[in-house]
């Protein structure tokens, strides 16, 4: 028992020194040892890098678009903010006197069957009488997205749909953010709106100021109603919407590519507000716009899928369209139920790429690009791997 014991010991002991024996020897190593790298940078050995390494990705997130990179100034344009699934609010708009002068109210008697909510403004005062508008009429004024930026010497085009059952005499004006100082004024006289009346108006900018408003005020008794209050400068790039300064950023970055319209953007919370292309085309009018559920904001989509596709070609990079795959972030679609998807994936490689004269490639050349868009690219989806309906 004792031998045992003795040649266990005995055991560990050289095992010991074996080990402090080979830890000094490896710091001697680490100490004393080099390396050397050979990097062979001839040409002949050089591998090129592809053209489309570097892009960026656009997402419609923090208002990006809406009140970003698209140049539209006023917020919720159409008084359809919350969308179908809650009730239409009005703000950011906000109204122009107290109510023994004005009452503001939504109703649904737009001409524009995709986005039905319009603006009706009672005005009670007149310019005569015992109940007399203050000085500059009553109405309601829109601050667009954190202020609109104004600047001197700049035109920017008003453009508004009225109607009303008597003769209307409006003051159209970009003011200061209190009302108190006018940048740009206009006066729209019409005998005859009874019916939906589309109406045109520029504005010289006689002064700067970032944090400015658009109002639209009446000094007349009556019913007035309003729908699709747009408010766009003059010198976007191109003419084709964007703001002349982001876009000038982006191209700076020289991308070869750029992802649109998103991630989370595409999928949304659930698939109702999901970004679905066909509804984000034609004329900006009768856009429906829908509720970024993920992001939580209301956008008007007049940065739509042929703007995306646009914007591609201005920057002289190529686009990568992402795709809705049939999941949002709370549901994912079946399989055996995924054909409309694709059809409808289908369709909007063809309003990119199809012929003037095919189904979906007409409805471009409409918009005013008939020749197609150079898409090769499209992302199936956003980070959707981990779904089990995904394949």
């Amino acid at each position: 028992m004792d031998s045992s014991r003795s040649l266990c010991c005995i055991l560990l002991l050289v095992l010991l020194g074996i080990s402090i024996q080979y830890q000094c020897f490896a710091s001697e190593i680490d100490a004393d040892q080099t390396a050397l790298l050979l990097v062979n940078a001839s040409e002949a050995s050089a591998r090129k890098m592809p053209d489309t390494l570097f892009g960026i990705f656009f997402e419609e997130i923090n208002h990006a678009g809406a009140g970003g990179l698209w140049a539209e100034l006023v917020c919720n344009r159409g008084f359809e903010s919350g969308g179908s699934f809650t009730p239409p609010r009005i703000e950011p708009w906000s109204i122009i006197g107290n109510n023994s002068s004005v009452i503001v109210s939504t109703d649904l008697s737009s001409c524009f069957d995709r986005n039905k909510v319009a603006l009706q403004v009672e005005v009670l005062c007149d310019n005569g009488g015992a109940n007399i508008c203050p000085d500059g009429g009553v109405g309601v004024y829109n601050p667009g997205f954190w202020g609109m930026n104004i600047e001197y010497g700049k035109n920017y085009k008003l453009v508004f749909y009225v109607r009303s059952d008597e003769p209307i005499n409006l003051s159209v004006a970009l003011t200061s953010s209190n009302g108190l100082n006018k940048l740009a004024t206009k006066t729209v006289v019409a005998d005859n709106v009874s019916n939906w009346t589309k109406v045109s108006v520029l504005l010289e900018a006689e002064g700067t100021d970032s944090n400015s408003r658009l109002e639209l005020r009446s000094t007349t008794k009556g019913v007035i109603w309003f729908d699709q209050v747009s408010l766009m400068p003059l010198d976007t790039y191109n003419g084709d919407g964007f703001r002349k300064d982001l876009f000038g950023m982006l191209k700076d970055l020289k991308p070869a590519f750029i992802r649109f319209p998103g991630g989370c953007f595409v999928e949304g919370e659930w698939l109702k507000n999901a970004f679905w292309w066909n509804k984000t085309i034609g004329p900006w009018e009768k856009r429906p716009g829908h509720f970024g559920d993920v992001w939580g904001y209301w956008t008007d989509d007049g940065l739509g899928h042929f703007e995306f596709l646009q914007l591609a070609e201005d920057l002289g990079a190529l686009p990568i369209w992402v795709f809705n795959s049939g999941i949002s972030h709370k549901e994912q679609v079946d399989t055996s139920d995924i054909l409309p998807f694709v059809q409808d994936i289908l369709d909007g490689l063809e309003f990119a790429r199809g012929a003037p004269n095919s189904t979906w490639g007409s409805v471009r050349a409409t918009m005013g690009h008939l020749e197609p868009f150079d898409l090769r690219y499209v992302a199936i989806g956003n980070e959707d791997c981990n779904y089990s309906k995904y394949r």
